[in-house]
């Protein structure tokens, strides 16, 4: 249902900032969603059509009822950008230059450690903290990490994240595809990740509206002095922009950044496409938390994934959740009801990406849940590998999904996609009861 036109106009909004890297396709999109917003009667679309002389004293139902052409929705998005008009904005997009990577070596005066492995594909973020930990002598298994942390088990979903170019709060489709890549299920348990492996790890801070105005400021002003103190130590950083870095040098390049991403099949160490918006930095080490001891915790938090408590307290978790963020069943009833809704779901595409890294993350489940109980007497250790055998059905269902472009043609195709993620999220819920169980026989 579209937003009801208010009765007054609202005041003129300060110009919106470009991304640090336009793309003059994105724009486009973005004019054509304000073009069949207006026409919707969606009131979200007036205050940039106000940027036009003759709606700027306009109310929103003179707005809504007045004809536009995508010429004018074009100029209206120019002057809410800030520029004068769609060549101008068209000029400026066309001039900025692409962030050299790759092909900027590191200069002579820069500040490197010894390049790290390659990665070797699975959640880019369980492997940069796996990869992390490994360039610190700390002996892991990338299995194990994407299990402690969490992601092994969380289904990530916002149910307000619009796709790129949308105009306003009142856009149907969600961007289902984004939910899994997003980074905030990954910074849930530093914490304990720290203490499970004994080392200190600090998410350093960010300011998003100072990162967007100005990143390369926004670095020296937060991030630089933390990561340089790291490399001095002989530590790596795990960085976050559009993929995920092990950053093991610093030099007076732009970005600063030289990294190795964590899920390229080679070594290749270049410099980040573009200023980290998440960096954690490994701090002092110590002692690390007793493995039996860690298996209670671990288990506790990823049954309260599934449950929707991931915001609670657990051993110090900072992380303080967003009513429209969920980790678990929510994320489950979400997805299903946006496949029942053919507006909603938008391109198959999307749900093919959240299956994909759903197979991804629960691949480590079953051999985890396995040398877990191999650690524990036979009343622990049966409910552990019962829920590792309900895991990988799961997985194996998931081999049986259909998210091709032909199957979500038809309410038929999607509603069989719904009915399956109804049952994964019954599944996992007999999962999730078993290491309750196993929890509680833990604790006893």
């Amino acid at each position: 249902m579209s937003r009801l036109p208010s009765d007054r106009s609202s005041p003129v909004r300060r110009p919106r900032l470009l991304p640090l890297q336009p793309d003059l396709e994105h724009l486009k999109g973005e004019a054509k969603g304000l073009l069949k917003a207006h026409a919707k009667g969606d009131a979200s679309a007036c205050p940039v059509f106000r940027r036009l002389r003759r709606f700027a004293q306009a109310d929103d139902s003179q707005i809504l009822s007045a004809a536009v052409t995508l010429t004018e929705t074009q100029f209206a998005l120019a002057l809410d950008y800030g520029l004068t008009s769609w060549d101008d904005l068209r000029r400026v997009v066309r001039s900025v230059r692409p962030l050299k990577t790759s092909n900027a070596p590191p200069s002579p005066r820069a500040l490197r450690i010894p390049d790290p492995q390659a990665g070797k594909g699975g959640n880019r973020f369980a492997r940069a903290l796996e990869m992390m930990f490994h360039y610190c002598g700390i002996p892991c298994d990338y299995d194990t990490v994407a299990c402690d942390s969490g992601l092994a088990f969380i289904l990530q979903a916002d149910s307000q994240h619009a796709p790129y170019g949308t105009c306003g709060a009142d856009v149907k489709e969600l961007d289902v595809g984004w939910w899994p890549l997003d980074d905030w299920g990954a910074m849930l348990r530093l914490d304990f990740l720290g203490r499970a492996y004994g080392i200190a790890l600090r998410r350093l801070p960010i300011d998003k509206e100072a990162w967007h105005a100005n990143p390369a400021r926004h670095f020296r002003d937060h991030h630089q002095a933390a990561i340089v103190e790291a490399l001095q130590t002989e530590r790596p950083v795990v960085a976050v922009e559009n993929g995920t870095w092990i950053v093991t040098g610093i030099d007076d390049g732009t970005p600063e950044l030289l990294g190795q991403a964590s899920c390229e099949a080679t070594a290749h160490v270049k410099r980040l496409g573009q200023y980290p918006w998440t960096v954690v930095v490994p701090g002092e080490m110590f002692e690390p938390l007793d493995r039996v001891r860690a298996d209670g915790e671990a288990i506790l938090f990823a049954a309260s994934l599934h449950d929707e408590r991931f915001g609670e307290s657990f051993s110090g978790c900072p992380f303080q959740s967003s009513r429209n963020q969920s980790s678990g069943k929510a994320s489950f009833a979400l997805w299903a009801a946006i496949l029942r809704d053919g507006q909603r779901c938008g391109p198959s595409y999307y749900s093919g990406n959240v299956v994909g890294c759903m197979k991804q993350n629960r691949q480590s489940a079953p051999p985890y849940l396995r040398q877990m109980a191999s650690r524990h007497g036979s009343a622990i250790a049966g409910h552990l590998m019962t829920a590792a055998e309900i895991y990988e059905s799961v997985l194996a269902t998931l081999d049986t999904a259909d998210t091709s472009d032909e199957a979500f043609a038809s309410v038929t195709g999607r509603e069989t996609l719904a009915s399956l993620v109804d049952e994964l999220a019954k599944t996992e819920a007999k999962a999730v009861a078993e290491l309750q169980a196993a929890a509680r026989k833990m604790k006893a």
